[in-house]
């Protein structure tokens, strides 16, 4: 037998024990989703924002892009068979002087500065070619500068290089590119204060098991992140209905993809080691 009091104390373990439980249980797994969900969005905003500025953002990607395009030959030939219709027999726009001219209007363009073609060099060298040309010709030394021919011939030139490079949709370019920076810039930093403030919370404070979040977080990123690559792939081609403007745009598409799987390393070398640090707990406790 036991006593009164003895009876009471046990009926009083019973109710307290199962009321704790029912606290303690929920509060760790609702934590648990809300901290990985916060941690994939902020991951994959953060990835995003870096792709972009490292690809149709940033200058020295569009400057590779455009100077191994179909742009640099349109340019020339464009050029070349206008002035050829002067009677100038020479190249005027060479291959390299078509992506110094392309180098110069991306330079003006990402910097937000109002577009001016140089060509001074080009029309130098146009001059000289045609001062050699008439020097072997005539036997005797011939100086073009100034020649009301030669100077028709270089405002031809400039026009087309204008009417090539200088458009309103190059206009419409220079803005989307100026707001583009803007919002990737605040994504960028909005996301960083997220995900280190995830990480934080991750570890220091002990809401759960760090490689446990961070590992299934990293395992959605990279999910959805190639999951959007792939999808990029599927539609590649169709931003434009331009045919000239096609292979270019297919080019820079590539390129964006190729980038956006290397970039994927990162978070799925996060899962790897997360989930490598799981095994090691379960096996050696």
């Amino acid at each position: 037998m036991i006593s009164r009091a003895e009876y009471q104390r046990q009926q009083q373990a019973q109710d307290v024990v199962p009321q704790e439980e029912v606290k303690m249980v929920p509060h760790p797994v609702r934590r648990h989703f809300l901290l990985a969900l916060m941690t994939v969005l902020s991951t994959l905003v953060f990835m995003i924002a870096v792709l972009a500025n490292g690809t149709v953002l940033n200058k020295s990607f569009a400057k590779k892009e455009l100077t191994n395009s179909t742009l640099t030959s349109s340019l020339q030939n464009t050029v070349n068979q206008s002035v050829s219709q002067s009677g100038y027999t020479g190249t005027v726009v060479s291959t390299k002087e078509a992506n110094q001219l392309i180098e110069q209007v991306i330079d003006d363009v990402y910097e937000g500065r109002e577009i001016n073609v140089d060509l001074s060099g080009i029309e130098s060298s146009m001059v000289s070619q045609a001062s050699q040309q008439l020097t072997q010709a005539l036997g005797i030394s011939v100086n073009l500068n100034n020649s009301s021919v030669v100077n028709a011939i270089e405002n031809q030139v400039t026009q087309q290089v204008n009417q090539e490079l200088n458009t309103s949709q190059l206009q419409e370019v220079t803005s989307a590119i100026k707001i583009g920076k803007l919002v990737t810039n605040v994504m960028l930093v909005i996301s960083s204060v997220v995900l280190l403030l995830c990480l934080v919370i991750a570890v220091f404070f002990k809401t759960v098991s760090f490689p446990i979040t961070i590992g299934d977080a990293m395992a959605w990123v990279s999910v959805l992140f190639a999951g959007g690559l792939l999808a990029l792939s599927f539609y590649q081609g169709s931003l434009t209905t331009d045919t000239s403007l096609n292979p270019l745009i297919t080019q820079v598409e590539t390129d964006v993809i190729n980038k956006g799987w290397s970039l994927l390393i990162i978070p799925a070398s996060l899962f790897i080691c997360c989930l490598m640090v799981r095994v090691w707990r379960r096996i050696w406790g």
